[in-house]
C-alpha cells in the first residue's frame, strides 16, 4: 500500500486570485468615494466663498444712500481672481420706494463656470 499523505501548506491559485479580486472591488469603491469627496470639498468651498461675496455686494448696495437702477458687473479684486458678479437693480413697478435686486457670483476655472444668486428687494424712503 502507498502511503499518499498530502501537504497543504499555502493557499491555491484559485484561492489567491479570489483574494485579489475582493481587494480590487474594494479599492476601486474607496478611490470613488475619495473622489465624491474631493468634488464636495470643492462645492462647499465654492458655496461659501460665494455666499459670502453676494453677502458683501449686497451690503455694498444697502449702505447707499440712493440706490443706483441698472445693470453693473466686475470682479472681487487680487484676492478672488477667479470670482465676477453681475447685479441688476430695478423700481418694482407701481411703487417708488421698493427695489428688486439680484446678484450673481460666478466663477470660471478650468473651463468649468459655477453661480450663484440671490435676489431680494430693498426699501428705500423718499427723500
Amino acid at each position: 500500500m502507498l502511503n499518499s499523505k498530502s501537504c497543504d501548506h499555502g493557499f491555491t491559485l484559485l484561492e489567491i486570485i479570489i483574494c485579489l479580486g475582493l481587494l480590487a472591488l474594494v479599492l476601486v469603491a474607496v478611490f470613488h468615494l475619495q473622489a465624491q469627496n474631493l468634488d464636495l470639498q470643492s462645492e462647499a468651498q465654492f458655496m461659501t466663498t460665494a455666499t459670502c461675496l453676494l453677502q458683501e455686494r449686497l451690503s455694498r448696495i444697502q449702505a447707499q444712500e440712493k440706490i443706483d437702477e441698472g445693470t453693473n458687473s466686475g470682479d472681487f479684486g487680487k484676492d478672488y481672481p477667479d470670482y465676477t458678479y453681475t447685479q441688476e437693480v430695478s423700481e418694482v413697478p407701481d411703487t417708488e420706494t421698493l427695489y428688486r435686486v439680484k446678484v450673481s457670483v460666478i466663477l470660471e476655472r478650468d473651463k468649468a463656470r459655477r453661480d450663484l444668486w440671490l435676489e431680494t428687494y430693498l426699501y428705500r424712503q423718499k427723500m
